[in-house]
């Protein structure tokens, strides 16, 4: 083991001093010193051993793998999952570069931020697929510096001029740091519900395998299984729903005037919108015609909304939709009581209702971030 020792921190000192080497300062001795991990085995049990040396991160790399094969019962090569979302690997490394502080990461967090992730977030890889960067991008700051300040990671940076000096203001989550970047992968691996995301994905791992060590992350291609049993929708929501209320005349109704709840999600993959809708059973996906390949998922009826607030009241929201959700939700309460039918509740309904609409329009999307 002391050789071992010895000679990575030779090879890895020799790595990290020459010019050809990219990984800046910050990320070198939280790959080289800080608790890489070997492994033993002692009577058919592994036995761990967490030593201060310098180590090889593919022993690193193959603990965690043989950990997520353990906890899901199934290797990554196979098309079917016995469990939905693994932090195993993720929560292994996170305190390999930040301590026990994996443990203020909740499940139900980690997997809301995934699906805010699979809605808003850039996973890219730039300079002919060899440099890698993760971005969030939202009018909403205090969202951002919440996500920078749970894993922290990355820095958050305003533009004030917007796109093209639209001055259409908005803020940005960035993450470059190459240790912070594998900390993601390992978050993203085989959590990740959408295809196209999946496939971002592989790029990145290419280019993190390429940097640090072969096989450092093993990668899955097996979409995740999202339920309404954990907070994946209530990220997604955040990065991609809406709650809108319309008040419209019509003489057939009590007080000339109909109020149509809506639920919305606006999305250009209509296989995760379908699959949200196979998950309630109710709803509709059709293809918006506003704006070209884009498809909407659309719950209306009070009956199929009180299912929806149900989810949202477990998995709650964690942007600025969480005040046009309560609103949303006050309506429904008016509506079903029956309260709307007099003139001072229909005058608390349009109240709400232009809360939510403004609510809304500031946190309408900025669009795509580019390296």
């Amino acid at each position: 083991m002391m050789s071992i020792g010895v000679l990575g921190f030779v090879v890895w000192s020799w790595f990290l001093a020459s010019p050809h080497s990219d990984m800046s300062a910050n990320i070198n001795f939280a790959i080289c010193w800080n608790s890489l991990v070997l492994i033993g085995t002692l009577k058919g049990k592994n036995s761990i051993s967490y030593t201060q040396s310098a180590g090889n991160l593919s022993l690193y790399s193959n603990f965690l793998l043989h950990r997520i094969k353990t906890s899901k019962t199934q290797s990554a090569s196979e098309t079917t999952r016995e469990t939905s979302f693994n932090f195993s690997a993720f929560r292994l490394y996170y305190e390999t570069l930040f301590g026990n502080n994996a443990q203020f990461l909740s499940n139900n967090w980690l997997t809301w931020f995934i699906g805010f992730v699979e809605g808003d977030g850039a996973i890219q890889t730039y300079k002919n697929d060899t440099r890698v960067r993760f971005v969030l991008t939202q009018k909403e700051s205090a969202i951002l510096y919440h996500i920078q300040k749970k894993l922290g990671i990355g820095i958050v940076k305003h533009f004030p001029q917007g796109k093209s000096g639209k001055k259409n203001d908005f803020y940005r989550l960035i993450v470059d740091n190459g240790s912070h970047i594998l900390l993601l992968a390992f978050l993203f691996n085989g959590n990740l519900a959408m295809t196209h995301r999946i496939q971002q994905l592989s790029l990145w791992v290419k280019a993190l395998n390429h940097r640090f060590v072969n096989n450092t992350v093993i990668f899955i291609n097996t979409p995740v299984i999202i339920t309404l049993q954990d907070s994946w929708l209530s990220g997604f929501t955040d990065a991609e729903g809406c709650f809108n209320v319309s008040i419209t005349s019509n003489k057939r109704y009590s007080l000339g005037n109909v109020i149509k709840m809506r639920y919305l999600l606006d999305q250009k993959n209509s296989s995760i919108l379908l699959a949200i809708r196979n998950l309630f059973g109710f709803g509709k996906v059709t293809l918006t015609t506003k704006t070209e390949g884009v498809y909407r998922y659309t719950v209306t009826g009070f009956k199929p909304i009180n299912d929806v607030i149900s989810y949202f009241k477990i998995f709650p929201l964690l942007t600025k939709k969480a005040q046009s959700f309560n609103k949303f939700r006050s309506i429904h309460y008016i509506v079903s009581n029956k309260l709307h039918l007099s003139e001072k509740g229909l005058a608390k309904v349009r109240i709400l209702q232009k809360e939510i609409n403004l609510n809304n329009s500031l946190t309408n999307k900025t669009g795509s971030a580019h390296p």
